[in-house]
């Protein structure tokens, strides 16, 4: 039959496991959410240095643009036509990489959370370990304790006997 003490600190302990486990998957969970982010960063990164060549290149369009534009006096309107387009084309790839920076600038805000939480998780798995470890030890000294306390039972039960048959030894005698 199972001490309820024990019984008790089996589940005390399977449910520290349990947390244990919950808070890890946590953690594992948000190591993943942190790794998309990254990607994601990177991306827009990427995203960026793309357009920045891109906003470069039109630039370098836009000086070429504007060269032929003063040697050639009858095409004028055409080419300030195209000028007027890559202009706003610049503007656009400008207002991308506006956009982009900012959701960099977010993914990293975000980022510096989730580090945050993953690092929260790490510490309070660190403590239920410690906790998990305080309970072992604590489990191990009762059940020493509980050993010695059924020798020294045992101990006193056959003393008692031993008192009670040398009682009888004296009251028989003394009869």
């Amino acid at each position: 039959m199972s001490d309820p003490t024990t019984e008790r600190l089996e589940a005390i302990q399977s449910e520290l496991a349990g947390i244990l486990e919950e808070r890890l998957s946590a953690l594992n969970q948000a190591m993943r959410g942190t790794e998309t982010l990254t990607r994601r960063i990177v991306s827009a990164e990427l995203e960026i240095e793309r357009h920045a060549a891109r906003r470069e290149s039109l630039e370098a369009e836009v000086v070429e643009l504007e060269a032929a534009a003063k040697a050639d006096v009858e095409g004028t309107a055409d080419i300030r036509a195209r000028h007027a387009e890559l202009t706003a084309e610049r503007q656009r790839i400008a207002s991308e990489a506006e956009r982009l920076e900012e959701e960099v600038a977010e993914a990293g805000q975000q980022l510096g959370h989730t580090r945050g939480r993953v690092t929260q998780l790490e510490a309070e798995a660190e403590t239920l370990r410690s906790e998990n470890a305080a309970l072992k030890a604590k489990l191990k000294t009762l059940e020493e304790n509980i050993a010695r306390m059924r020798r020294l039972k045992e101990e006193l039960m056959s003393s008692i006997s031993g008192l009670t048959q040398q009682m009888t030894g004296l009251a028989g005698g003394s009869d």
